[in-house]
């Protein structure tokens, strides 16, 4: 069982996460999740008499999905096993037909940009606010976003991130009302959001400001199971998304996983005020104790910059002169600490309802021992090209087209087959479909091998497939 060895080493490695999924590990020895770990393969059952359908859900499964609409506070819940990507399929091939419009941000997540591709719809983009101290998209203008929607009022829908990946949420409640008046589907990618509705001190849930539907990633800030996730829409116009649903979902359903889904949310509706506002006060701690060593910490004080309007307090991104990535390798080989992420600059700690005060606490201690040992120096900080893109042909037609590979260089006025999306920030330079210009190459020329550039079949960004003239 040579995968199940290598797991079970990074467990002997690991002894504090602060990854994903929530539940930690079961840390806090929750009984709901020992009885589903004891019943493991007992439960591991189909479709016959007595467990209902997931497709068509008329007993035990229904009920469930119920349960998940009252605590959210939607019309409708769906349970989804497949993640969150089907829930972003499914929301949005439901309601837009091909050929139609629709408004996104140009650093979603890459399910969006497969749904558009899938559903043949064109597409325009809003722009990230960008924090150049920490490098990483945060924000959305929400005056850019009314006039993206004033100058495409034939759009279907508009599909954003709330939160981001870094725990920053723009003005979603003012978006939701602009875009009801211009009769525009809100369509929220809220991955990252699971946890929201457990805390007044949270940011507000997307459903709660109205939004038409929103897709949560339980697994990533709740204790669910990887790959658990929820629908959660708040039209009555779901018979689209409920045939794509069924497109999307795997009919083998696991009851494994949806038993998790049931239970995580079970778990948050009896006792997730008390767990989650006790990470926010862990985080808080953290951050405070970590600005007054030298490290650079994301939080409230950033909400009024850079059009963010609210934080996630249980999310931590700190920076440090020593470089991300760098941070991150010490942590995990001298501290037996694994964090969420590390880019250049800054790591990313994903703080959950299953967290332990100690671990915080022995997280300072690390950091304090690594600012005290290790050479701190400058970090260098790339600026974030700002750019239109010039969309030649939409993002299907371009994956259906015949291919060349070209030097950069020799590619000016060509049209992308590729994605290439430098990392940090993470926010795509180009989009299959678009144009090749000399902004951009001079832009890849400068920052080559000081960042990495995602999404391109040739990591250096040497080379580039282009649409065959």
């Amino acid at each position: 069982m040579p995968l199940v060895d290598d797991l079970l080493k990074y467990k002997e490695e690991v002894d504090i996460r602060f990854h994903m999924p929530g539940h930690k590990g079961n840390t806090l020895n929750f009984n709901e999740l020992e009885i589903l770990k004891e019943n493991l393969f007992s439960i591991d059952v189909t479709e016959v008499f007595g467990t209902d359908n997931l497709h068509v859900p008329t007993g035990i499964i229904k009920e469930a999905q119920q349960r998940a609409s009252e605590f959210y506070g939607a019309k409708h819940s769906f349970f989804l096993v497949n993640g969150s990507t089907a829930g972003i399929y499914s929301m949005i091939l439901g309601l837009l037909n091909p050929k139609e419009k629709i408004i996104i941000q140009r650093n979603c997540h890459r399910s969006v940009y497969s749904a558009c591709i899938l559903g043949d719809l064109e597409v325009v983009y809003v722009n990230p606010t960008i924090d150049e101290e920490f490098n990483i998209p945060v924000s959305l203008d929400v005056e850019e976003i009314i006039d993206v929607m004033d100058k495409n009022l034939d759009a279907k829908a508009i599909v954003l991130t709330y939160p981001t990946y870094y725990g920053t949420c723009f003005d979603l409640e003012k978006v939701i009302k602009e875009a009801k008046k211009r009769n525009i589907y809100v369509l929220i990618d809220s991955a990252h959001g699971a946890h929201l509705k457990c805390s007044t001190y949270l940011p507000k849930d997307p459903i709660e400001l109205g939004a038409d539907a929103a897709v949560y990633s339980l697994h990533k800030t709740t204790p669910a199971l990887t790959q658990c996730s929820i629908l959660n829409v708040n039209i009555d116009n779901i018979d689209g998304i409920k045939f794509m649903l069924n497109m999307f979902q795997t009919t083998s359903p696991s009851y494994l996983l949806m038993s998790s889904i049931d239970t995580a949310i079970g778990i948050m509706n009896r006792r997730g005020r008390e767990l989650v506002e006790k990470t926010i006060y862990y985080a808080n701690k953290l951050r405070n104790r970590l600005n007054l060593i030298g490290y650079k910490t994301l939080g409230i004080e950033g909400i009024g910059k850079h059009k963010i309007n609210d934080i996630d307090a249980t999310r931590i991104v700190i920076f440090s002169n020593i470089g991300g990535h760098n941070l991150n390798e010490i942590l995990r080989n001298k501290y037996k600490i694994q964090v969420e992420m590390s880019d250049d600059n800054n790591i990313v700690l994903i703080g959950s309802m299953f967290d332990k005060e100690d671990y915080y606490e022995y997280l300072y201690t690390a950091l304090l021992d690594i600012k005290n040992k290790f050479i701190q120096g400058e970090n260098k900080r790339q600026s974030f090209l700002k750019k239109d893109y010039k969309v030649r042909i939409n993002m299907r037609r371009a994956y259906y087209s015949k291919k060349e590979r070209l030097p950069l260089k020799e590619a000016v006025g060509r049209i992308s087959a590729e994605m290439l999306v430098p990392y940090p920030p993470g926010v795509p330079l180009l989009m299959p479909g678009e144009e090749i210009t000399d902004d951009i190459i001079d832009f890849v020329e400068q920052n080559r091998g000081k960042i990495t550039f995602n999404g391109i079949s040739d990591e250096n960004a040497e080379y580039i497939f282009v649409i065959k003239e």
